[in-house]
């Protein structure tokens, strides 16, 4: 089961209705489940993944402070999200839901295609606050909205999202909750291997203390157990009162565990910088993406969904670049949604199977659009173009892919040609360029400011020009004319 969109309305920086679809593992290609946000701060990537996690879970901020305010002049009176899921919905909601509300979950999936669709909303208002406490499945056949008794809690835990955020403790990764990689990691391990005689060996072991009559354990809680009763009875009336001890799930034992880490002292985990923690965090998180990229049993396992916020922090550039190799890798099989700046993950080739969108701010009001629109290149996106299009940061970078561009475009690679043909679509030669040869000045020749651009970037060598340099708002011009001529 995976994310396949969000619209979302009136929620924070979000005015109006916003619509995204998701990028959805294929179970083979590197990157077909990665989604990546780019852009500057406060522009709504993290909110898109707060709004994920007010799906599933409400919030316990005041809702009023999630109501958007970007237009003073406008007093908005409701918010909110709606996620669409797709995949193997029949074979997830028979295999982790609870048998009672199964056919509240089945009756509300609706075919797209070959896909099977199952559509949640949460809303909260003015006029209903209450509202935000119910979750909504949509009907497909009454083209309507209804919140089925009791489904609430059994859609929570339905699946299980994973936040690592940047402004929160990374050792909160180190415990083994269900919802946390290291939860999720060892569950992995462990899963079949309560079929193994030695599993069977320890239950044995576990029963034949607390729940065989004769094991001296349970002939002490039995007295316990008669010394409640007797009180019981004695106030209440008569009833028997004993202790059951149910057979443990596996998962069960690893919340006990703890994280150490020995670097010359050997202390928990969360008693470590919180570069260490993040560190170790992340290297969680690429084990786990080795451990379950070739998962057989990945159709009917618990959907798990990854949110990581800036893995950049407290990364050194080796370290993302590795850590992007592990997201390719688990993304083929798990949808993971990254917001980052970092120009070692953003220039990497191999994120061109992944979805890239931007997030801009524009009047107080976010903005979302994919990289891969109106792409510069065929081999978009670039790191010169994300940075432009995400930040508005001309580059040395940009500008020469798009020099170069042309330059192929036009069939022009002698510079004073190509100058010609600039001229020739509206660029005139508003710069003199002064060549040299081995430190030696030669007569100045008229060129555009692309070619003069150009050849600062190309030959910094050359002393006579040093004192004749472009300043960033001519950098800009020139990418802007180039680009128009795409």
């Amino acid at each position: 089961m995976f994310i396949k969109s969000i619209d979302i309305n009136n929620f924070k920086g979000y005015h109006g209705n916003h619509s995204i679809n998701f990028n959805i593992p294929d179970g083979a290609t590197e990157g077909s489940g990665l989604n990546i946000f780019v852009g500057e701060n406060n522009s709504g990537k993290s909110t898109v993944f707060e709004a994920l996690e007010f799906i599933k879970d409400s919030t316990k901020k005041d809702p009023a402070t999630l109501l958007n305010k970007s237009d003073p002049a406008i007093i908005l009176n409701d918010l909110s999200i709606e996620v669409t899921y797709t995949g193997n919905l029949t074979g997830v909601i028979n295999a982790h839901v609870q048998e009672n509300k199964i056919n509240s979950f089945l009756r509300n999936i609706y075919q797209e295609g070959a896909s099977e669709c199952f559509k949640v909303k949460r809303s909260w208002s003015k006029d209903d606050p209450e509202e935000i406490k119910k979750v909504k499945f949509w009907n497909d056949v009454d083209q309507d909205y209804t919140n089925p008794n009791g489904i609430d809690a059994p859609f929570k835990k339905l699946y299980d999202n994973n936040f690592i955020w940047a402004d929160t403790n990374p050792s909160d990764e180190s415990k083994f909750g269900a919802s946390t990689i290291c939860g999720a990691l060892l569950k992995e391990i462990a899963l079949g291997h309560t079929s193994t005689q030695e599993y069977q060996n320890f239950q044995n072991s576990y029963h034949s203390i607390f729940n065989n009559p004769t094991s001296d354990l349970r002939q002490k809680i039995s007295q316990i157990e008669g010394m409640v009763q007797s009180v019981f009875s004695s106030q209440f009336g008569n009833a028997n009162i004993s202790f059951s001890f149910d057979e443990l799930q596996i998962e069960s034992f690893f919340k006990t565990a703890n994280v150490i880490i020995d670097d010359g002292v050997s202390v928990p985990m969360n008693e470590k910088g919180h570069g260490m923690q993040r560190a170790v965090a992340l290297s969680l998180l690429q084990v786990y993406a080795d451990i379950t990229a070739n998962s057989a049993n990945a159709a009917v396992s618990k959907p798990f969904y990854f949110f990581i916020d800036e893995p950049e922090i407290c990364l050194h550039p080796m370290g993302q670049k590795k850590l992007l190799d592990a997201l390719l890798t688990l993304s083929k099989i798990k949808q993971v949604f990254v917001t980052t700046h970092s120009p070692f993950m953003l220039s990497s080739p191999k994120i061109k199977n992944c979805e890239l969108f931007i997030f801009k701010k524009d009047n107080n009001k976010n903005l979302i659009s994919i990289a891969n629109t109106s792409p510069m290149f065929p081999w978009s996106p670039s790191w010169g173009e994300i940075s432009y299009k995400a930040y508005n940061l001309p580059t040395v970078d940009l500008h020469n892919e798009l020099y170069g561009h042309l330059q192929e475009k036009s069939g022009q690679y002698n510079l004073s040609n190509f100058d010609q043909w600039l001229n020739g679509q509206g660029i005139t030669n508003s710069k003199q360029w002064t060549p040299e040869t081995n430190g030696v000045p030669k007569q100045p020749r008229p060129a555009t400011l692309q070619t003069f651009i150009r050849n600062h970037i190309h030959h910094p060598e050359n002393a006579t020009m040093q004192a004749h340099r472009y300043t960033e708002a001519e950098l800009k011009q020139s990418i802007d004319e180039m680009i128009s001529l795409l």
